[in-house]
C-alpha cells in the first residue's frame, strides 16, 4: 500500500510539473527543434541567424556533433537550469550512443544563458571552457544589447574547439 501511495505522489507531482514545465518560456519551446536555431526571443537578425544555421548544419555533417541555439523571452519563473535541461532532454540531442549534444539557452528578461553539454561532448567543451566563453563572448556582448553577436560570438568559438578536436 505503501509503494502504490508513492507511486500516486509521484504520478501527481509529474502532472503538476511537466505542463509548468511545458509553458516555462514565453512563447512556448517547440516539442521538437524545427532548426538549429531556435529565436523566440526574436533577438538574432535573420541573415546572422542563417549564418549560423548553416555552419551549425555543416558541423554536424562532418562531426555528427548536434549544437542548437534556443533563445526565450522570458522563463516566466522557472531557471534557466530547469528550462535548459528540460528542452535538452526533450530534443534528445546528439546522436544516440555518443550523446554528443549542445544546447545554447537564452532568457532575454531574465538575462541569463546556459550551455546545457550531452556527455559525449563534455570532455571537448568542460563546464570551465564554456563558462570562459559565456563570459569572454556573450556578456560583453549583452551588456550592448547586441544579443545575436554575442550569440554568434559565442557559437563560433564553440565551433572552433570542436573543429580542432574533430580535426577538421
Amino acid at each position: 500500500m505503501v509503494l502504490r501511495s508513492g507511486l500516486r505522489c509521484a504520478a501527481l507531482f509529474l502532472l503538476m510539473m511537466v505542463p509548468a514545465m511545458l509553458r516555462a518560456a514565453t512563447p512556448p519551446v517547440p516539442s521538437s527543434p524545427p532548426e538549429r536555431v531556435i529565436d523566440l526571443a526574436n533577438i538574432i537578425e535573420p541573415a546572422l541567424e542563417a549564418q549560423l544555421v548553416s555552419a551549425l548544419r555543416e558541423l554536424e555533417t562532418k562531426t555528427t556533433a548536434q549544437i542548437v541555439v534556443l533563445t526565450v523571452s522570458s522563463l516566466d519563473g522557472e531557471t534557466i537550469e530547469a528550462v535548459s535541461l528540460h528542452t535538452f532532454g526533450q530534443w534528445k540531442l546528439g546522436q544516440k550512443g555518443k550523446d554528443n549534444g549542445l544546447l545554447l539557452t537564452v532568457a532575454l528578461k531574465e538575462r541569463k544563458y546556459r550551455f546545457e553539454t550531452g556527455y559525449g561532448l563534455e570532455s571537448v567543451l568542460p563546464d570551465s571552457l564554456l563558462g570562459s566563453i559565456g563570459r569572454e563572448k556573450l556578456v560583453p556582448f549583452f551588456k550592448e544589447g547586441k544579443y545575436g553577436e554575442g550569440i554568434a560570438a559565442a557559437t563560433k568559438e564553440v565551433l572552433a574547439v570542436l573543429a580542432k578536436n574533430y580535426q577538421i
